[in-house]
């Protein structure tokens, strides 16, 4: 079993520490623990929601510990983050380069719209097509970049434009081609599910994932990851509802050699 997607308590919003995911995912029998907690950015900027600039040594310090602690498990030192273009050379450099990390996972919690930084959590649940457009073009320009190794939670746009309509199709479509055309796995996100059915705009759904993303992305040949996004120890565990999902629309699981690793 394969796990890229898992936070600790350094994001401010989440529990526990890399041993204690390491030991769960023993338990639970994962051969593949990617630990991908929130990057940080110059500056520090938006540190509610990741880890500061003076936390990165010691997140590889206990990373490497934790590795050399638990053998039987193949661990990745990986970081989660949105994508700007103009901290391209920081991810290449910095996080990359001095902190050797194996992957970055794109999640694009935060993009500009119209000059304005949107914070998804944050937006007014609606149909506003502007600010769906601005999701789609953040992170196909992600993508481009070649930087990540994983698309997290795709069909985020769920939570802030709440009907399925042709817009939300053009946006699956635009976001899914351009993950086949350069390979880079989608994620089916746990944690999704475990924020369970919601009313948004009096349609009761998951903000994500959402079925009719996935419906469309079995049109083409992009692998799939199933993560569990684990916030917390006991939440590292298969995701029984993105398997179901994955197997419902014969998507492709991705294996070790679809992610693209450095080091």
């Amino acid at each position: 079993m394969l796990e890229f997607h898992t936070h600790t308590y350094r994001c401010k919003h989440a529990e526990g520490d890399i041993p204690d995911l390491a030991r769960q995912a023993e338990k639970a029998g994962y051969t593949v623990l990617g630990i991908s907690d929130h990057a940080p950015l110059p500056k520090d900027q938006n540190i509610e929601i990741r880890m500061s600039l003076d936390e990165v040594e010691n997140y590889t310090e206990v990373f490497y510990e934790a590795k050399a602690a638990h053998p039987g498990i193949k661990m990745l030192l990986g970081m989660e983050s949105e994508y700007f273009k103009e901290y391209e050379n920081f991810y290449k450099d910095e996080l990359f380069g001095k902190w050797n990390l194996n992957y970055l996972i794109q999640a694009q919690h935060l993009f500009y719209s119209d000059g304005r930084l949107v914070y998804f959590w944050r937006e007014t649940p609606g149909a506003d097509k502007l600010v769906l457009k601005a999701y789609a073009e953040a992170v196909v320009a992600g993508i481009e970049s070649q930087i990540y190794s994983i698309l997290a939670h795709p069909d985020l746009f769920g939570v802030f434009y709440a009907p399925w309509d042709e817009e939300t199709a053009a946006c699956s479509r635009y976001i899914i081609e351009a993950a086949q055309a350069y390979q880079m796995p989608l994620e089916i996100n746990g944690n999704g599910f475990r924020k369970g059915i919601t009313d948004i705009c009096g349609i009761k759904r998951f903000q994500y994932p959402l079925e009719p993303f996935w419906e469309i992305a079995a049109e083409y040949d992009v692998p799939v990851v199933v993560n569990s996004d684990a916030h917390r120890p006991s939440e590292l565990h298969p995701s029984s509802e993105g398997l179901a999902l994955a197997e419902r629309y014969q998507l492709k699981l991705a294996e070790l050699a679809d992610i693209r690793l450095s080091n």
